[in-house]
């Protein structure tokens, strides 16, 4: 139904121009430029919105095809029009962005009205000066009738341009505010897609994770008080069982290896008394002979003494 309103409001809005500029062909070329310029606005402002319209079924036609995750995201908004990537990914992200519209079609619009006008002005001043012309070149009244006549039919190029732009402004205005309407039904479409497929990666639902996540923290951290001060409890009675195993080991360390010392030095005190007994052994074996026979030396040498002094004697 848009697309034959669109259409029915164009060909309405083209008829009419063609309709008021085929009644000035070879009478008022004047009127007939204003109205081919009328003409030429209203279908330059046509033409943005097929243009306009073009994108917009492009992008009724993508959404759905919207991806899941967040990898294909960038591909999709690859196959959008230029001018709707930009806004589509800030809603993607829960951003609020809104969908470009018409860009000079609201211009063109009043300026369709303003052509009317200044073509109503410049009938007028041709009216009024022909008039003025008229009347004062002739008294007689047959004369001011013919002289009338000129004057009178710059009349058709004032209220004829009037119509012709206040009809093509009328139908650019309807066709626009049409256009309108499909891309605010394609955005709202768009939005429901995002909600239903890629609201886990709008700003809105990152934010009410961390949100949910500081609450659960913050419920958390009165058990975490409690757990932490049970730790330190335990940890406190783990210190003084350790300082006392400690101590005791010390303690057993200290006198086992007392009792290991005294044990090796009794063996060293045993192996030395026998070590020496074995040397004083083996000194006396083997100074005996020496002394035997350093005995006997002297006991040979004190015979001799002996005998030498008995012979001296006698």
């Amino acid at each position: 139904m848009s697309k034959l309103f669109f259409t029915l409001a164009f060909a309405i809005g083209i008829a009419v121009v063609s309709w008021i500029g085929a009644g000035f062909i070879g009478s008022d070329l004047l009127a007939l430029a204003f109205t081919g310029l009328i003409g030429a606005v209203y279908c330059l402002g046509f033409g943005e919105l097929v243009n306009f319209r073009r994108q917009t079924r492009q992008l009724a036609a993508q959404v759905g095809q919207l991806p899941e995750s967040q990898d294909q995201v960038p591909r999709w908004l690859n196959t959008l029009p230029q001018p709707l990537q930009y806004p589509a990914q800030r809603r993607i992200e829960g951003h609020a962005a809104t969908l470009p519209g018409p860009q000079i079609t609201p211009y063109l619009t009043g300026l369709l009205v303003m052509l009317g006008l200044l073509g109503t002005f410049a009938g007028m001043i041709v009216t009024l000066g022909g008039a003025a012309s008229a009347l004062d070149n002739s008294t007689e009244l047959s004369a001011i009738r013919s002289a009338l006549a000129a004057p009178i039919a710059g009349l058709s190029l004032a209220f004829g341009t009037s119509i012709a732009g206040v009809a093509a402004s009328a139908m650019l205005g309807l066709a626009s505010t049409l256009s309108r309407r499909d891309r605010a039904q394609a955005s709202r479409t768009l939005d429901t897609a995002l909600r239903e497929k890629l609201h886990h990666l709008s700003a809105d639902h990152q934010r009410q994770q961390a949100f949910q996540a500081l609450e659960t923290q913050a419920q958390a951290l009165p058990q975490m008080a409690s757990a932490m001060e049970r730790m330190t409890t335990r940890m406190e009675q783990l210190g003084q069982q350790l300082e006392q195993s400690l101590t005791r080991n010390q303690q057993e360390f200290h006198s086992t290896v007392g009792s290991h010392y005294q044990t090796l030095a009794d063996s060293v005190a045993q192996s030395l008394k026998t070590a020496l007994d074995d040397s004083a052994k083996q000194a006396a074996e083997r100074v005996e002979p020496i002394v035997i026979s350093a005995m006997e030396q002297l006991q040979s040498n004190a015979r001799s003494l002996q005998k030498s002094w008995a012979d001296d004697a006698r």
